[in-house]
Parts: C-alpha cells; structure tokens; sequence
C-alpha cells in the first residue's frame, strides 16, 4: 500500500524535474501584466482615499479662507468708514474754531466751544477706532496669508497625487 502511494509522488517529481526550467515567453508575459494590474490595484485602493481627504480638506481650508478673507473686507471698509469720519469731524472742527474766532456773543462762545470740545473727544475715539481696526486688519491678513499658505500646500499635495496616478 504504501508502494502504491509512493510510486505517483515519485512520478510527480520525476515531471517536475523533466520540465525546462525558463517557463513559456507568454506565460512570463501574462505574470508580468497580472502583477503590474496588482500593484495598480493596490496604489489606487490607498491613493483614492488620500485624494478624497485631501479634497475634503481643501474644502474646509477654502471656506476658512474665504471666511478670513470676508472679515478681511468688512475691516477694511470699516477701517475707510472711520477714516472718513476722521477728515468731516476734523473739518467740523475748524470749522467750529473759524466760528468761534468770528462770535462776538459770550453765549454763542461758549456754545462753539462746548461743540468743539465735543467734536474733539469724537475725534479722538475715532482715531482709536482706527488703531484698533489697523491692528485687527494686520492680524487678518497674517492669518489669511497662513490659511492661503496651507491651502496652496494642499492643493500642491492634490496635484502631486494626480501626477502619481498618471504615472
């Protein structure tokens, strides 16, 4: 029994053997496709996620961006608004002074300089307005040049992924 079992093993390896040891030009060639489309699969099974995060994340980066950059806006016309309000209560100012130089009536006088008085403290809250804008727009604009920076680095990275897949 034991013979029995042990005659068709030993003509297997006898085959085995007997067969040339460089295998077919085709069959080599059909092993070389079969791997290449494997490793196809798999740097797009890992590169497809990455590129699916990475465009999430540009969304998020892009709307954080467009966000600075709004504030950015409002600040900036704020900032032109009070400069504005800067030059008409300065021009008020003069112009009070002018009055003030020309009234004859003490009442008057005291009126005029009451307004000017008045126009002076607005003048001065608005100059520390602006300074406060001024300060606030730079720290916009260094974060949205940060955020822009990031984004720009993501969308590089996208791009880098694209090419890979090109490849």
């Amino acid at each position: 029994m034991k013979s029995a079992l042990l005659f068709p093993l030993c003509a297997i390896a006898v085959a085995a053997q007997s067969q040339p040891t460089s295998p077919d030009p085709l069959l080599q060639a059909l092993l070389s496709e079969v791997h290449q489309l494997r490793v196809a699969i798999e740097r797009s099974n890992t590169i497809g996620p990455r590129i699916q995060l990475t465009v999430e994340r540009i969304k998020i980066q892009q709307s954080a961006v467009n966000r600075i950059a709004d504030q950015l806006e409002l600040v900036r016309r704020d900032l032109e608004s009070r400069q504005g309000a800067v030059s008409r209560t300065a021009e008020d100012i003069r112009s009070g002074e002018t009055m003030l130089t020309q009234a004859s009536d003490p009442v008057m006088q005291r009126q005029l300089e009451a307004q000017i008085r008045e126009l002076k403290s607005t003048l001065q809250m608005h100059q520390t307005q602006i300074e406060a804008l001024r300060t606030h727009e730079a720290d916009l604009s260094g974060r949205l040049h940060s955020e822009q920076s990031t984004l720009d680095g993501l969308n590089d990275k996208l791009d880098q992924m694209e090419r890979s897949l090109s490849q």
